[in-house]
């Protein structure tokens, strides 16, 4: 295997290199105190470095390369940068290299050192065809390197979905309610109608919503006729008032609808039809006013959840999973706690956690790991999957974590930047 400059920075970052022995080409001793810093912006690989070579302790920078004469192909000799390089880190010396002041840089090779079963252990994980590159070894990692990486994991899990929360706000222009109307208008359509339900939203203000709380019926007209769903004939009368009422509203507040083929039910039960959210997302409305301020004052998972319970929905809608569309038996429309559960981690845990880093509040960032804590764990193909391998959610604090590392770490092969397999490698 001839590793990639990226393995290379992965092996230096985390010392997977022997404790001892390293020599420049010239033969000094070199003696790592700290390998550095790896930099993901402009300028030599690793700051803050501190090397003892011979016997003189320099600070500074390394640069890695695969070869050393990569330090030319990347025009290094132009950028005063890299005139504070230490140690040029390579796989393979091929090239001298002096800095732009004459002196000649000093090489480290490792090929010269690199242990070969580290090598081996790479392009295994590399080529692993499993359906992750670990599951053979993942059972041996110890408890207290999983639970680490896993709380790290949860939290690069609630940074990734802020940054969707980060994109509203801004276009709310800084209003906190709207921002969060937004998000869990978008949290109803879960995966599938997470789009249209986010339109609907921006179409659909809460300033014009909240002069209709106290009329159910015109309440529904709105967010069903923006929806696009009432602009076909129907037989029922409770669908034709609908239409009636929002013929007159969307005249009255200048609205535009959607189109009704944005929303998807390919796949779907009739009880999660985006409609049935819809009229779900209704009862909310209709039952909050000022919900990012209630959200800022619930203290605990139960509350949380209270927001969520109890919503007044048409009676209509225990005999129909459509409009004109009966369903064989009566049932209850209200969220099931498995849906509850959905909204709590992927809309309310991460508005905690948005709004607590943008204030320098932790009280909130706390209450969203907490409120991930004390819900229960999602179950799906992936969490499933680690469990099968001897790893377990206990909560969906640890079932947001393994999906993200599914998705972000094993998916895409990213074993060296991850805690379990660097565990592997240094084992």
């Amino acid at each position: 295997m001839f590793p990639d400059e990226h393995t290379l920075q992965q092996l230096w970052k985390h010392q997977l290199l022997p404790e001892s022995g390293f020599q420049t080409l010239e033969g000094e001793p070199i003696e790592i105190i700290a390998p550095g810093l790896l930099n993901v912006d402009a300028g030599p690989d690793f700051s803050d470095a501190k090397i003892k070579i011979g016997n003189t302790l320099w600070c500074g920078t390394v640069e890695i390369h695969v070869c050393s004469s990569d330090w030319l192909k990347h025009k290094h000799q132009q950028d005063k940068a890299y005139d504070n390089v230490i140690l040029h880190v390579v796989w393979k010396h091929d090239k001298e290299i002096v800095r732009s002041d004459g002196t000649e840089l000093p090489v480290l090779e490792l090929k010269k050192v690199v242990d070969k079963d580290t090598i081996a252990k790479i392009a295994y994980l590399k080529d692993s065809e499993g359906w992750i590159a670990c599951e053979s070894q993942i059972k041996h990692i110890d408890q207290l390197t999983v639970v680490n990486w896993m709380g790290r994991l949860l939290i690069e899990r609630l940074e990734y979905k802020t940054k969707d929360i980060e994109r509203i706000y801004e276009y709310c222009k800084g209003s906190w309610e709207d921002t969060f109307y937004i998000l869990i208008a978008s949290s109803f359509g879960f995966k599938v109608n997470k789009q249209p339900f986010e339109m609907l939203a921006k179409h659909l203000p809460q300033n014009i919503l909240s002069k209709y709380k106290q009329y159910p019926l015109q309440l529904e007209a709105l967010i069903l006729g923006v929806a696009g769903f009432l602009e076909a004939d129907f037989k029922d009368d409770y669908p034709n008032a609908l239409k009636q009422d929002f013929q007159f509203l969307k005249q009255k507040h200048q609205i535009i609808p959607l189109d009704a083929f944005l929303w998807k039910f390919h796949k779907t039960r009739p009880d999660n039809f985006p409609i049935i959210r819809l009229v779900q997302f209704t009862g909310l409305v209709q039952k909050s006013s000022h919900l990012f301020s209630k959200l800022l004052e619930i203290e605990d998972v139960r509350g949380y959840r209270d927001l969520f319970v109890g919503l007044q929905i048409n009676e209509y809608w225990q005999q129909h999973y459509h409009l004109d569309k009966t369903r064989s038996h009566k049932v209850l429309v209200n969220l099931g706690k498995a849906s509850i559960d959905n909204l709590l981690i992927n809309a309310i845990a991460p508005m905690l956690f948005f709004y607590g880093k943008l204030m320098g509040n932790n009280y909130y960032t706390e209450n969203a790991l907490k409120l991930l804590q004390d819900t229960a764990s999602e179950k799906n193909h992936i969490i499933n999957g680690f469990l099968n391998l001897g790893v377990k959610a206990y909560s969906s604090f640890d079932s947001q974590a393994l999906i993200h590392l599914n998705n972000f770490y094993c998916n895409q092969k990213k074993c060296l930047n991850c805690a379990i397999g660097i565990k592997i490698l240094k084992q």
